[in-house]
């Protein structure tokens, strides 16, 4: 089982924040831009486990 970190706590809390007071208020308090609010909001579906990073790792290279 993994574990829940300290980054997807605070994009829960970021969420409910920008869901609660709007996107503006959040970026504001947050000190993001909407832009990665609205990102988070698009990839979250109500499980914290959906605000984990995705892997950066290539899936190919062309070499």
């Amino acid at each position: 089982m993994a574990s829940i970190t300290q980054d997807m706590k605070y994009r829960l809390s970021l969420i409910k924040y920008a869901q609660r007071f709007g996107l503006t208020k959040a970026a504001i308090r947050y000190h993001h831009n909407r832009q990665y609010i609205y990102r988070w909001l698009r990839r979250y579906d109500g499980s914290i486990e959906s605000l984990r990073e995705l892997s950066r790792k290539p899936h190919s290279h062309k070499n």
